[in-house]
């Protein structure tokens, strides 16, 4: 494939049923495929769908399908004076199994979103449990060999149920992350970090090494290709399940963020450099006052909260 050529996705699907891809085209059929849930799964269902109707001539599944064909409309018995109605049959068999391999590899397809200023307790069809942070999206597409999650905005809290028969893969920020059974945090903002609780955790990016974690890791990656794993106190990356925001030597900057997105409700700073003060310590965010008291206590800020429940911090005033 040519650097001027067009990327047409459904053009190397098609080609790959008949030849080997180059490099390239591998390359840039797997970019494509881990930008989206919806690519990967445009991926699958076409490759099924064309293997059930047999533009794969060689694949022991359409070889498997054609003998299941002859089979049920008993094309091994001798040719009688009109065999008109076998090949009928045969057609009409044929239709059913490409249709039942369409409805087979239909996804179910779920939309979830947390209210604006209030986490979500949500229940996937798998048994699956996630927390989703105030104004948090996230869309499932469940089916019979894959269990495929899009974190569209805001941060997760995933207990995955087992199933060792459908991965269950939740893309996020330009990663894929494979999940083999496990509790893990992912938090967004300006940079992505992955806690790992229990289990383990792959994180995958097209053109990166990926990171296998272990329980008591964390992964964080810039905007930009690749990331790194290091150890720390994932528990208190998750605290915001339970209402709290854990900072440990923290800029003011980095914990207006996370407690912006932690209680769906903006932390402003007005003056740069208080974006360079820091702070440790637990702040409860059920009460957007009680946080604005903290900082107080804590920096020489004044905090204030406006008419649409969000926090305003300013320098504090020096004595006279």
């Amino acid at each position: 494939m040519t650097p001027d050529q067009d990327f047409d996705p459904r053009r190397l699907m098609a080609a790959s049923l008949t030849r080997q891809l180059t490099a390239a085209e591998e390359a840039a059929l797997d970019t494509w495929s881990a930008s989206s849930a919806e690519a990967r799964e445009e991926i699958a269902r076409t490759r099924e769908v064309w293997l059930a109707m047999g533009l794969a001539a060689d694949d022991p599944t359409v070889r498997a399908l054609r003998r299941d064909v002859r089979r049920e409309a008993r094309l091994d018995r001798p040719a009688g004076p009109d065999r008109r109605p076998l090949v009928a049959g045969l057609t009409l068999l044929a239709a059913a199994l490409v249709v039942g391999v369409v409805l087979k590899v239909q996804p179910q397809v779920q939309t979830y979103a947390a209210p604006a200023h209030a986490p979500a307790r949500l229940t996937l069809a798998d048994g699956s449990h996630v927390m989703l942070s105030p104004g948090g999206r996230l869309t499932t597409r469940f089916k019979a060999g894959a269990r495929d999650v899009s974190l569209d905005a805001g941060d997760a809290f995933f207990d995955v149920a087992h199933d060792k028969t459908r991965p269950f893969e939740v893309a996020t920020s330009g990663r894929a992350l494979t999940v083999l059974g496990t509790r893990f945090n992912v938090a967004s903002g300006g940079r992505l970090t992955v806690s790992l609780v229990e289990g383990s955790l792959r994180v995958s990016q097209p053109g990166a090494v990926s990171v296998l974690l272990r329980p008591g890791q964390r992964y964080v990656g810039a905007s930009g290709v690749g990331g790194a794993s290091q150890t720390g106190d994932v528990q208190s990356d998750a605290a915001w399940t339970s209402g709290r925001v854990v900072l440990a030597d923290a800029s003011l900057a980095d914990a207006a963020e996370r407690l912006s997105r932690a209680s769906g409700r903006r932390v402003e700073l007005t003056d740069p450099s208080l974006a360079r003060l820091r702070l440790s310590g637990s702040l409860d965010i059920g009460r957007m006052d009680d946080v604005g008291a903290a900082l107080e206590a804590l920096l020489p800020v004044r905090a204030r909260i406006t008419t649409g429940g969000d926090l305003v911090v300013s320098p504090a005033a020096k004595p006279s």
